[in-house]
């Protein structure tokens, strides 16, 4: 059976391929488009020319067009390096076309397709997700000023453009899918260079996955109103870097577990009651966050302030986890002050 982050992988792969499909101008030819797949290179081949003119159709669509109407860097914050991405989407495709009118295109290498454009492949895609969130706040913000602008109704601006956005994470997820396919196929056939690009994507993977998670399933919604989304608790433990008031920072892994934020270290658990957090001070500059919560942990009783610093290793993970933690201290603090005003008849 497959897990959640498979499930929204092959979702996506079959949304763009069905998108491929209804368009009538994607700049191929009937027979060149409809190839026979039969290798893991040929999937990979329809994928790159698919997701590459999904780009070029929402680029002079959307964000060429607003040049025209909005601040350079109101395009840059919205639309972050697209055009770099879609350069070196087109250059990946021409190359794989070269390759494709070679007689065996049955044990092309990952490395033959790829080694070329890796470092500003990773090092574009990386900036991208990193700044994924971040941009879906900011289309809230523009949204009305771009349906004014191109006379579009909102929702449509708001539902393509939204999808423009996503396009780039799904492609890592999917080009992740394929590339697990190599892994089985080729192993034997592999080089040090085809296991280094298989680990950079699978990097850049997972945390296109996470903002898919969050994306996708309604945990935060461009459509919703400006205040304050909802999220579930259900988000992936990782490690970081945390420690109480001055003490030394110390690796430890952390999940959110019912209304508590678990600290685990080895065999040693600590844990803290989320109703009982203050406030949380975001230092998103250097990924840091900082709890402060409401403790009765010293022998008279008496409660005391304590600050609990969480130092993520990049910013996606940050911002993720913000949100979640966000409206998980929310959450918790409306069923303790429920639990405890419960009126009883």
């Amino acid at each position: 059976m497959k897990s959640n982050d498979s499930l929204l992988s092959s979702v996506s792969y079959a949304t763009i391929l069905s998108i491929s499909n209804r368009k009538c101008d994607s700049g191929f030819s009937e027979t060149t488009s409809s190839i026979q797949i039969s290798t893991c290179f040929e999937q990979i081949l329809v994928v790159e020319r698919t997701y590459h003119e999904n780009l070029k159709q929402y680029i002079i669509k959307y964000s060429r067009p607003l040049r025209r109407y909005l601040h350079p860097n109101e395009i840059v914050d919205l639309f972050q390096n697209i055009e770099k991405i879609s350069a070196i989407s087109q250059s990946i495709v021409r190359h794989c076309e070269k390759l494709f009118d070679e007689d065996n295109t049955f044990n092309i290498p990952i490395s033959i397709i790829y080694q070329s454009c890796l470092d500003v492949m990773i090092d574009s895609y990386n900036t991208y997700i990193s700044r994924s969130i971040e941009v879906q706040a900011i289309l809230k913000q523009y949204c009305h000023k771009i349906a004014y602008f191109l006379q579009i109704p909102i929702e449509l601006v708001i539902q393509e453009i939204t999808e423009f956005i996503l396009l780039p994470i799904r492609y890592i997820c999917i080009l992740n899918d394929l590339f697990q396919l190599f892994v089985i196929d080729y192993t034997d056939l592999m080089n040090d260079i085809d296991w280094n690009i298989i680990q950079n994507i699978r990097y850049l993977s997972k945390q296109a996955n996470n903002i898919l998670h969050l994306l996708c399933y309604n945990e935060i919604s461009i459509l919703e109103s400006s205040q304050d989304t909802t999220l579930q608790s259900d988000i992936s433990s990782i490690i970081v870097l945390q420690r109480i008031n001055k003490e030394p920072w110390e690796s430890k892994q952390i999940e959110l577990l019912d209304s508590k934020l678990v600290f685990t270290k080895m065999n040693q658990i600590s844990s803290i009651c989320l109703s009982n957090v203050v406030h949380i001070e975001e230092d998103s500059l250097n990924t840091k966050l900082c709890l402060i919560v409401a403790s009765t942990y010293s022998r008279y009783s008496s409660i005391t302030m304590i600050r609990v610093y969480i130092r993520f290793q990049d910013k996606n993970d940050y911002f993720i986890w913000l949100k979640h933690l966000t409206n998980a201290i929310k959450k918790a603090k409306d069923q303790n002050w429920t639990e405890n005003n419960e009126l009883v008849i």
